[in-house]
């Protein structure tokens, strides 16, 4: 092994001794060199084994780590290819390209090195159907040629806003193309939102537990974040409670389908939140991670029909239902916004990709998408209720969660005489990736929480891998 192929392990510590696990020491420390340049966008990762070896770490430790810089958009995996840093990541770049230490070609993650993966937030590439995606592409570079790469108009492919405009008023929601701001997924979407609101120490309440992403994104910022807790139920008094003491910049709220409680708030409750939101004058993004693939997509209202005062930044993710290495997503900007976020975007990255807003805005205007969340939602429902059914017959009242009429993953109370972080290392151990949820909360973590996605599982290792997971708890 030459020092090139070890040159991303450079000045990398892990503690063993450390409470921290390895995994999320070697996230951290990864993100860090993305960051601050040391890996340059589109630079491909080590391969895991190389990397394990280099630190003297298991493999599964690695693929944990890259897991978790997936899912917050920091890298990006293509199949056959390897992972790679994701454009537009990082806030200031080597200038000397001579500088960023060559990176080995990364291969494959050795097939015998198999986990069935309940961590993921991806969905199934068997999912996808490329003999659709091939008549998109074929459809659009006969049609557009050299134009369908260039570089579009900061605030999005135009046709494609008219597209989603449309699409949104299906779903009561009232907008105007120049309204849609385009982003390289919800990850960036909601980076430019704090980067255009946010100013050194203002407050941002969010729920407790959330999106760990969207807390990165505001710290980073400079904001104070304070995590709202609440049951089921509670969250109006909770805020209301709050309010009384702090005045937040924007509220962060994924209500329907919260990600990762699955939790969703009744009609009452959005708009006694829009109430507050007018009477103590504070920004909301409504994040709505979940409804995309709700079996009854028309009973989850979004909070963003109901805005009387223009209020509400709506943030939607394309790619985690279409196609994940696509990076899409778009966010309904309030009118007096519009400005901001177009100038946030256009230092972030200039643009999201042309050829990739050109195929999603094909498949909306020829009715593909619908075809395309129709087939997903009867799959994914079918693999919730059998999933559903496994883990009570397996593990009986060791195991608790609350059924979601519409989520691909199980936010799940461990009843067991161990805490989540051990679970989750003994599940990687016998080839097993589940989520700890200690991540997603701001504070007060119970240390008995995991989320099990079934989004990126093939529908023959479900059963297979929750065995493996009810065998940990009967040893």
């Amino acid at each position: 092994m030459n020092a090139d192929q070890l040159s991303a392990a450079n000045n990398i510590r892990l503690n063993r001794q450390a409470k921290e696990p390895l995994y999320a020491q070697l996230y951290d420390a990864l993100r860090s060199r993305i960051v601050n340049g040391q890996l340059a966008p589109d630079r491909r990762l080590p391969a895991v084994r190389v990397l394990a070896k280099a630190l003297g770490i298991n493999p599964g430790t690695v693929v944990s780590a890259y897991r978790e810089l997936e899912k917050n958009g920091y890298i990006i995996s293509r199949r056959g290819s390897g992972s790679f840093v994701q454009e537009g990541m990082a806030d200031s770049l080597a200038t000397d390209q001579a500088q960023i230490p060559y990176l080995p070609r990364l291969d494959a993650i050795d097939a015998n090195q198999h986990f069935i993966d309940f961590a993921s937030y991806s969905l199934n590439p068997d999912r996808f159907s490329t003999s659709t995606f091939k008549q998109a592409v074929n459809h659009i570079l006969d049609r557009d040629g050299g134009h369908a790469f260039v570089i579009e108009d900061e605030m999005g492919y135009y046709p494609l806003r008219e597209s989603l405009a449309a699409e949104l008023a299906q779903r009561w929601i009232k907008t105007k193309p120049q309204n849609i701001q385009i982003t390289s997924g919800s990850q960036q979407a909601i980076d430019i939102c704090a980067r255009a609101l946010i100013r050194q120490g203002d407050c941002v309440i969010v729920q407790n537990p959330t999106y760990p992403g969207a807390v990165d994104a505001f710290k980073a910022c400079g904001a104070k974040v304070i995590g709202l807790n609440f049951n089921h139920g509670t969250l109006i008094d909770e805020l209301e409670k709050m309010l009384k003491i702090i005045q937040p910049k924007i509220l962060y709220l994924m209500p329907n389908l919260q990600n990762p409680t699955t939790n969703s708030l009744s009609r009452l409750e959005k708009a006694r939140i829009i109430g507050l939101a007018h009477r103590h004058d504070f920004w909301i993004i409504e994040d709505d991670y979940g409804s995309g693939l709700a079996y009854d997509s028309n009973t989850l209202h979004t909070m963003k029909e109901r805005d009387p005062d223009d209020r509400i930044i709506y943030v939607r993710s394309l790619s985690q239902i279409f196609a994940s290495g696509m990076r899409l997503g778009y966010l309904v900007s309030p009118t007096r916004l519009t400005e901001s976020f177009a100038g946030v975007k256009r230092i972030a990255d200039i643009s999201t990709s042309g050829l990739s807003q050109r195929i999603f805005d094909y498949y909306l205007r020829n009715r593909l998408w619908r075809k395309h969340l129709t087939g997903l939602k009867l799959a994914y429902h079918q693999q919730y209720q059998a999933a559903g059914k496994l883990l009570a017959e397996s593990f009986g009242d060791r195991l608790s969660w609350q059924p979601a009429d519409g989520a691909v993953w199980f936010w799940l109370q461990l009843n067991l005489p161990m805490t989540a972080a051990e679970f989750c290392t003994a599940a990687q151990n016998s080839g097993v990736l589940i989520e700890n949820g200690d991540r997603y909360y701001i504070h007060a973590a119970p240390h008995n929480r995991i989320r099990l996605s079934l989004a990126p599982v093939k529908e023959a290792d479900i059963a297979v891998g929750i065995k493996r997971l009810a065998e940990l708890v009967s040893q």
